[in-house]
């Protein structure tokens, strides 16, 4: 279709071809979805030991399970903008940080699999519940890119930074206070 600059629906339907083109040319950083289970994997498993042990060593298994989380999380992230030299919204909040609903439930229902299996010490069950976590989380994320490609107006937006920054201290007084508890 030929743009006409003074057409404002000219402009705006060459607009939606660019932005189409834009959400089909992006590439993920090599390897992301199995990366994602592991980590979201290991984040559960260390969470539920930690949870389960109730010490202070089991609090540090706990941070250090977040922690490699959240460094994978943000090495993905800087390599994502390196490769297409834009962000996306949704990307962070969604893929990352599992806040779509199949993924939080994935996360949360294996979360609580995994910490039940700790308290019984049944370890192997917790390692089977982290890793199906870590499967499910990366097939959510897998699903949500997809179906971005395909219609990015559907699935722009995401968590903003503040939203998750609020989530992000509500966890860590959560924590704080069920240590303080025990």
């Amino acid at each position: 279709m030929p743009q006409h600059p003074g057409d404002p629906s000219s402009v705006l339907a060459a607009a939606d071809r660019a932005r189409d083109r834009l959400a089909t040319g992006l590439r993920l950083p090599r390897g992301l979805f199995p990366v994602l289970a592991v980590a979201i994997a290991g984040q559960v498993g260390a969470a539920a030991y930690g949870i389960a042990a109730q010490t202070t060593a089991g609090l540090a298994v706990v941070l250090a399970g977040a922690a490699v989380f959240l460094a994978i999380a943000a090495l993905v992230l800087v390599q994502f903008r390196r490769i297409n030299g834009v962000r996306v919204d949704g990307l962070a909040s969604t893929i990352i940080l599992g806040t779509g609903t199949t993924s939080t439930l994935a996360y949360m229902g294996t979360f609580a699999a995994a910490t039940l299996a700790a308290f019984d010490s049944r370890w192997w069950l917790v390692v089977f519940a982290a890793a199906v976590g870590g499967a499910a989380y990366s097939l959510s994320a897998y699903r949500w890119w997809h179906a971005y490609r395909r219609n990015p107006v559907e699935r722009a937006g995401g968590a903003s930074p503040r939203m998750l920054a609020l989530l992000a201290l509500a966890a860590c007084v959560g924590i704080a206070v069920l240590m303080v508890g025990s």
